[in-house]
Parts: structure tokens; sequence; C-alpha cells
């Protein structure tokens, strides 16, 4: 039992409180949905969203961040937003009580609003979330929710029903038939023009939700240790290994690693010369839209010392047709290999405009780890 709680402590920098937090948010995600929830509603749509507005964010990523709504202190995994879900029905505590808002119980998600072709417009977040530099956007819609949240935001956009009273609105635009944000028609306008050394390659674009600045996340270093990160991990381009690898945080020399850039990016729209490599096997419980979640370092700019430490964990550290041939999982495309479940998904939305989701695996946010176990009692407490 000691030797467990002293790997759950990893380096003194897992709290008996992180921990508790971790756990906390695995309670409740599990309770929100369960695994294989990929069945289609009314309106077409799935976990991930409607195929005409996907979700945007790293499922399952581990962790907790805060933030302020309407003056109220909420307290979000770090996985909130990133697939559709009643987030706010266990985090906000206007939702506590007998008779909770009707927003509540509604599911959303965060999508990308420069590639939603949805009526309902989706909003810009309050919660200071944001994507690729800027801030992030949410929908019910997308999720097949209906929007009862705007409805108790004095001038929220969606509540101006005529052109006279939208244009009366500063941060409002009238678009023929509803009024939306006037801002998402800037956030689209200078998505090209987004520094590649912060936010990735215009064709692998670092995909993961930031502006969570008070939080933490948690990965797996290996099969059963977790390393505490920024809450932001993966959301652009930076060296995040250097500030939570114990190999990073040692007395003297350190591996090249330390210094390597990396973000999240979607595997089926990065063209960079070097391909994206799939997250390590303790981690491909993380998943964007429904995919094994992926990383680059060559987005960002930067050569790729981590697959050179870890060879044989990304079917892209396979150079030769034969190596990549040789293993069952991977694919040989004709130039590089891939991941060959991922390789055939990707082909197939991009012949069908359909999401596909992989089937869940353990260590996602629908099962509760040992060491987190180990300290339900804790979490209990903190968060009584």
């Amino acid at each position: 039992m000691m030797q467990r709680l002293a790997i759950a402590l990893l380096l003194g920098d897992l709290s008996v409180e992180a921990v508790a937090v971790v756990a906390k948010v695995e309670r409740n995600s599990s309770i929100l949905r369960g695994p294989g929830d990929f069945t289609k509603g009314a309106l077409g749509e799935s976990l991930y969203g409607n195929n005409k507005c996907r979700c945007i964010g790293i499922d399952n990523l581990k962790g907790y961040y805060a933030t302020n709504l309407g003056y109220h202190h909420v307290q979000y995994p770090q996985e909130a937003g990133a697939s559709c879900a009643a987030w706010d029905k266990t985090a906000d505590k206007r939702c506590e009580g007998q008779f909770p808002p009707k927003w509540c119980s509604q599911k959303w998600c965060y999508v990308d609003p420069c590639s939603c072709d949805l009526d309902i417009l989706p909003k810009q977040t309050e919660a200071g979330v944001e994507y690729q530099g800027s801030p992030a956007y949410w929908s019910y819609a997308t999720c097949g929710g209906t929007d009862f949240f705007s409805d108790s935001v004095k001038g929220a956009c969606v509540n101006q029903k005529t052109e006279g009273d939208c244009t009366k609105q500063s941060k409002c635009a009238w678009n023929g038939k509803q009024c939306g944000g006037k801002e998402v028609i800037k956030t689209c306008k200078e998505a090209a023009k987004k520094d590649e050394s912060v936010h990735g390659e215009e064709d692998c674009r670092c995909i993961g939700l930031g502006g969570k600045d008070v939080g933490k996340a948690f990965l797996y270093m290996n099969g059963q240790d977790l390393l505490r990160y920024p809450s932001n991990v993966g959301s652009t381009c930076q060296a995040w290994e250097g500030a939570a690898h114990p190999d990073c945080l040692k007395d003297g020399e350190k591996p090249s690693f330390c210094t390597q850039k990396w973000c999240f990016v979607d595997p089926c729209k990065c063209k960079t010369k070097v391909p994206p490599k799939a997250v390590m096997k303790s981690n491909r419980h993380m998943r964007f839209q429904g995919k094994t979640a992926y990383w680059s370092s060559g987005t960002c700019g930067s050569t790729d010392h981590w697959s050179s430490k870890f060879q044989g964990d990304s079917c892209a550290s396979l150079s030769t047709e034969a190596s990549c041939s040789a293993n069952a999982d991977c694919a040989w495309t004709g130039k590089e290999c891939w991941q060959k479940d991922i390789h055939q998904m990707c082909n197939s939305q991009a012949a069908t405009g359909m999401i596909e989701a992989m089937p869940a695996v353990p260590g996602g946010s629908h099962a509760v780890k040992l060491s987190t176990l180990m300290f339900l009692p804790f979490a209990a407490a903190f968060w009584s």
C-alpha cells in the first residue's frame, strides 16, 4: 500500500488534493455518459456532435480546471466540452438543489465556429477557454440539446429576435436569419494568420483547448505513474515535458526531449513532412472526435527527440514498408507508416464526411484507476 502511495505522489507533485480531484472528475464523467455511447440522435448528433459541427478538444484528458461564470466559481474536468455531455450538471453549484435551471441537464460541447454549419449558431464561451488562440465556442445544438442557458444571459445575441435589436448590441451581427456574435467573423478571418510557432503549421494546427490557467492535467508516463502537467497541455506549441517529466526535473544534463515543442493535432488534417504520432499506449484512452489523440512536434518546427527514446511505441516511428507491414497495428500509405485503424478512419471520414469513433478503452473517464480508488475517502472530504 505504501509503495502505491509513493507512486501516486510521484515526485511529491501529485498531492492528495490533486488525486482527489482526478477521482471526482472520473466519477462525474462516468455518470454523464457511458462507454461506446456513439448512437445517433434525432438530429444526427453523436457523442462527438453533429457531423456538420463536430466537438473539439481532447476527450478523456484527466484533471481539472477552475473558472468563474456569472460570479460563480466553477470547477470542470479537463475533458469538459470535448464531447457531448451535461458538463454543468455536476460542476456548477447553480445546478445543485431540487429544482436546478433547465440548462443544467442539457448536453453541449466546444466547437470550431469556422467549421460549424448549423442553423443555430454556436456561442462564445465566457469561461476563458481558448481554441487556437481565440475564445472557444460552444453549442447545445450539435449535441441535440436546447440552449436554455442563453435565455438567462441579458443582452445575449441569440435573444435578439430582430435585425434592429441585434445591431443595437455592439458585440452582435445579423446574418440574414438570426443574430450571432460579431467576433466569430473576425476569428475566422484571422484563422490563417496564426503564429505557426505557437499554434502549429496551417495544415496541422494545434487542436487542444487552452485558456485554462487555474488547474492541472494528468498524463501517464508509463502504465502506472501519473505526471502532472500544466492545465493547457497540448493546446499550443510548448516544451510541455520540461516542467513535468522527472528526467527533465533532475539536476545535471537533461534529455533533448525536455526542450522539444509539441501540441495535439488532428491526424486526419495533418500534412507535415514528419507524420504525427499517437500518444503513448498508456494514454490511448484519450480521444479527439472519437479517435486516438495524436501529437506533433513537426508542426511546431521542432525535432522529435521523444520517439527515439521510446522507439516502437508509434507506427510513425517505422520508416520502411517492411517494418511497417510486419506490425499488425500499422499500415503503409505508400510513403509513411500509420496506425492502421486511424488510417482507415481518416480515409472513410474524408470520403463520407461522417464522424467515426473508436471503441472506449480501459483507462478512460469510464474507469477509475487503482491510485485514484485509494484516495476516494480524501476526495469525499475535499469536495464536501
